[in-house]
């Protein structure tokens, strides 16, 4: 018998597929790196606007958002780190 998370055994869908969710997320801004690399080989105009549309995009968040998530992802890092260093945690 394997062990599973307490967010692997939740009931609820959504506590179940956050951490996967989060990782595909990054896989495919990842893997959108490939046809971008092809987009600029072939249309270097097109790659251009894709990047400074994303690049507004991504300006415009503001920052307390991108400080939020940063701690959000490590306080929840660290305290499973403690939880399990502890034992409360499987």
């Amino acid at each position: 018998m394997t062990q599973t998370s307490e967010a692997a055994d939740a009931a609820d869908p959504w506590t179940r597929r956050a951490r996967p969710t989060f990782l595909y997320v990054i896989y495919a801004l990842l893997l959108w790196s490939v046809p971008m690399g092809l987009i600029a080989g072939w249309r270097p105009a097109v790659a251009d606007a894709i990047i400074a549309g994303m690049r507004a995009y991504f300006n415009a968040l503001p920052e307390p958002l991108y400080a939020l998530f940063g701690t959000g992802y490590l306080g929840y890092t660290a305290a499973r780190a403690w939880g399990k260093a502890k034992g409360v945690e499987r």
